[in-house]
């Protein structure tokens, strides 16, 4: 019952006919069932799987109105997997105890506020498979965890920060038996592509990306436009482009540069942190191997130049299992960004550029890179205690010497 709930309030928004970015989802999706090839014919911005999911719906519905209701159900029977898994695993580690609803509770008052992005955009698609991911890969089903987590990346790319720690976890806990494993999943996941790529150049939507400018909602975006509010930086403009609000000038140009090194750096810093930590410790239960994830997942969201609302669903499903255990203040931290995220939109558009509206979205970006620098800190300390049980049943050094001749 308490799932039903849960869902029920997304599955009757998905017959609003509020169209979001889910208009341009059926015209691409229409023309490649009339025969046009994407990036060759139209552009296609989003990698192979994302089109092979908006298909269906299109195919099945006549008008982009029936689409939106029709590809709006399919993202709420995602929502419900979800919400099963989060309550599933709270079940498993809690049992009866009401902590074991924390996670479907916190998750779907998220999942409700952030309505307008949450079943209005594709990216919950790509979230369920990397928390199947997380889940399978803690119960050692590294086969079926590599084929979810190449899925998910295939359909939106973000997940590749998590492959690396993935084959990690694999070989600390079953060497090279658990990594094969795991890597045929990948491998069979991302197999379509060899046929795809002989009439569709997929890799085309990294183009778009790349030309991609300083997005209003990124974090460097709104530490520069807190500057030109206080008369520090005069000439910065607020664009629409075509893609995303933006903030434009010299100086806009500058931190987006800026900010795809700090985002690439941080990024692969927060990989190699959780990496070095799986190196000394394994983590066992999902809720251990969900805060590791959330380390890279969340640097790579907040230190991004472009940081759309619907990023805050990549981290959602980890932040749920984070919950089970652990310092709760990082997920928490990222639920109430996501709260904060809907405060920022007024309907579909950007509530204004005053003082109000950065505040928030300062007070937003703050929180997810505290949750993000709190979880790093935490994946690099978590290494201390079993580094001092070894140095402490060790026979001290003069014992060695004199035992050694």
């Amino acid at each position: 019952m308490a799932l039903v709930v849960s869902v029920l309030p997304l599955a009757l928004y998905a017959f609003s006919s509020r169209a979001g970015d889910l208009g341009l989802y059926f015209r691409t999706a229409r023309a490649f069932l009339d025969g046009a090839t994407p990036n060759q014919d139209f552009r296609f911005e989003y990698p192979p799987y994302a089109l092979l999911w908006f298909v269906p719906a299109a195919w099945l519905a006549g008008t982009q109105k029936a689409f939106v209701t029709l590809f709006g159900l399919q993202l709420t029977l995602f929502d419900a997997f979800i919400k099963w898994l989060l309550l599933s695993e709270g079940v498993r580690r809690w049992g009866r105890s009401p902590r074991a609803w924390v996670p479907l509770a916190v998750y779907s008052v998220a999942s409700w506020v952030q309505s307008i992005h949450y079943v209005k955009r594709y990216d919950l698609i790509p979230a369920a498979f990397v928390l199947a991911a997380l889940v399978a890969l803690s119960r050692r089903r590294e086969l079926l965890a590599g084929l979810a987590l190449a899925v998910a990346v295939v359909t939106k790319l973000y997940p590749v920060v998590l492959v690396p720690l993935a084959l990690a976890v694999c070989w600390r806990r079953g060497g090279w038996s658990a990594s094969r494993r795991l890597v045929l999943g990948l491998a069979l996941g991302v197999l379509p592509l060899v046929p795809l790529s002989a009439f569709w150049p997929w890799w085309g939507f990294a183009s778009f990306h790349v030309d991609r400018g300083l997005q209003v909602e990124s974090l460097g975006a709104s530490l520069l436009w807190t500057a030109h509010l206080l008369g520090w930086v005069p000439e910065v403009a607020w664009v629409h482009s075509t893609a995303a609000v933006e903030l434009q000038g010299a100086a806009a140009e500058w931190v987006n540069r800026a900010s795809r090194w700090v985002w690439a750096v941080g990024s692969l810093t927060s990989a190699a942190v959780g990496l070095w930590a799986v190196r000394h410790r394994a983590p066992e239960r999902v809720e251990d191997l969900a805060r590791l994830a959330l380390g890279p997942l969340t640097a790579f969201v907040v230190l991004n130049s472009v940081l759309s609302p619907q990023y805050l669903v990549w981290l959602a499903g980890a932040a749920g299992l984070a919950l089970l255990s652990g310092s709760r203040w990082p997920p928490a931290a990222i639920f109430l960004a996501a709260v904060l995220t809907r405060s920022i939109h007024i309907g579909a558009t950007h509530s204004g550029t005053g003082p109000v509206f950065t505040g928030v979205l300062l007070l937003r970006n703050g929180l997810l890179l505290a949750a993000g620098c709190w979880l790093v800190r935490e994946a690099w300390r978590s290494v201390a205690p079993s580094r001092t049980r070894v140095k402490a049943g060790a026979p001290p050094p003069c014992a060695r010497l004199a035992g050694g001749g």
